[in-house]
């Protein structure tokens, strides 16, 4: 738990939330540093690459904390050791650089000036992706994190003031909480920085966007959902037991919580009734040993969510029949199979509830999705070589972003666009190309 705020290169005893007069002193000596030269793409990497070395270490402290912190979140088994799999590779020298080539290039650039990071608050890492940009991109950088626990975040920061032994990146970076909803503390940002970069749910993206100042532009991760395509074909050619176990995995990791977790799959209609059904078997199966291996993290109110949705839904099963609920006693996971889907995106509480939706032809997805582009993130999908093509045409007239293979949704590699787009080609201005 982080229980210091962290203000240009120095870790205060308080954790209080910040009030609007300390802010304004503050943003003005963030404008003030703004006007001295950036450091270094190459002494930023070497830091950061510094800062990945100590989560890597083991016998490390910090190490050590993040394993606590997952552990108490009811992460274990696999999935704390592929956490710090991405985390090495994230921080790695030649990811940082291969991120930078990927946004920029070799183009002459400058910063913009002050940064404001949102962070959200049900997730791991929550914005230390766009933190990481802002930093690369030599910004002045202001962090909101949550007051009841700064996590992960909150470990990054203090083993960057322990990475950042010359102070090059720290003395650039200020880090507080206050209490959401604060409007002074929100005019005072929407008046004075450069770019806000949030990361939340709709009600905090509609929050920022309205009105900004003149100079701010914001760049918003709201929520998105990512889909499944499975054709007839696809599962004909696919070894079974591997295919549901990839399905799982993009449904179980981060319990379904980032924005390129499955969430709906659509199997197309042409599929036997007894494949199916052996597919639906062994995808529980599949379901029951990730759950074995790494059971799922929830709170109370995920719970409460869980059971309303399974509630509605037997309700709907009742009242119009055409869906089948599937759900072990011990709640670790639900499937809700739909035969008469017509249109729309079925909202998921998340926590390992997947939908699967019937659908007769491509042309259906397209026309019941019609209306839900802001929406789309990533889609995996399982077809033949043949459908290949179509698939992508229909991935990019829905407003698809990402297109790859069940197993892959939820490793997507860091030099990779997020939402169609690098932020960091945000938080520079071009000088010359």
């Amino acid at each position: 738990m982080l229980n210091k705020s962290f203000q240009f290169g120095r870790m205060l005893n308080s954790s209080a939330p910040i009030h609007a007069n300390d802010l304004q002193s503050l943003l003005e000596t963030g404008k003030t540093l703004a006007l001295s030269p950036p450091p270094s793409l190459d002494k930023t990497i070497d830091i950061l690459a510094r800062l990945g070395k100590l989560w890597s270490d083991e016998s490390n402290i910090f190490h050590k904390r993040i394993l606590a912190h997952l552990e108490n979140s009811g992460i274990v088994g696999s999935s704390i050791i592929l956490f710090f799999n991405e985390c090495a590779q994230f921080f790695s020298r030649p990811t940082l650089e291969q991120r930078w080539q990927a946004a920029i290039g070799n183009k002459l650039v400058c910063p913009v000036g002050l940064v404001l990071h949102i962070g959200a608050t049900n997730t791991l890492v929550s914005g230390l992706d766009g933190l990481v940009d802002g930093l690369l991109s030599g910004n002045i950088n202001f962090y909101k994190f949550s007051s009841a626990d700064g996590g992960v975040p909150g470990i990054f920061l203090e083993s960057l003031l322990d990475a950042d032994v010359d102070q090059v990146l720290v003395t650039r970076l200020v880090a507080f909480c206050w209490k959401g909803g604060d409007k002074e503390i929100e005019i005072l940002f929407k008046n004075s920085v450069d770019r806000i970069i949030v990361w939340g749910g709709m009600d905090a993206v509609m929050s920022w966007r309205a009105d900004l100042g003149y100079t701010a532009r914001i760049l918003s991760h709201g929520p998105k959902y990512g889909i499944g395509v499975l054709t007839a074909a696809g599962l004909k050619d696919a070894q079974l037991e591997s295919l549901c176990k990839n399905i799982v995995m993009d449904v179980s990791m981060w319990d379904q919580k980032a924005c390129n977790n499955l969430q709906a799959l659509f199997v197309e209609s042409k599929i036997s009734n007894q494949q199916f059904e052996r597919f639906l078997d062994c995808l529980h199966a599949s379901f029951q040993s990730v759950y074995a291996d790494a059971p799922a993290m929830r709170s109370s109110d995920d719970y409460v969510d869980i059971i309303n949705a399974r509630e509605d839904i037997k309700a709907e099963s009742i009242l119009n029949g055409g869906v089948k609920l599937h759900c072990p006693k011990e709640n670790s996971w639900t499937t809700a199979v739909w035969s008469q889907w017509k249109s729309g995106l079925i909202p998921s509480p998340l926590c390992r509830f997947l939908h699967i939706l019937k659908y007769d032809d491509v042309t259906a997805i397209l026309q019941g999705l019609k209306d839900e582009k802001y929406w789309m993130q990533t889609m995996g999908c399982c077809g033949s070589i043949n459908e290949s093509e179509r698939l992508l045409s229909m991935a990019k007239l829905l407003g698809i972003t990402r297109v790859c293979g069940f197993g892959n949704m939820v490793l997507s590699s860091p030099t990779q666009a997020h939402d169609g787009g690098y932020d960091l080609t945000q938080l520079v201005n071009i000088m010359a190309e």
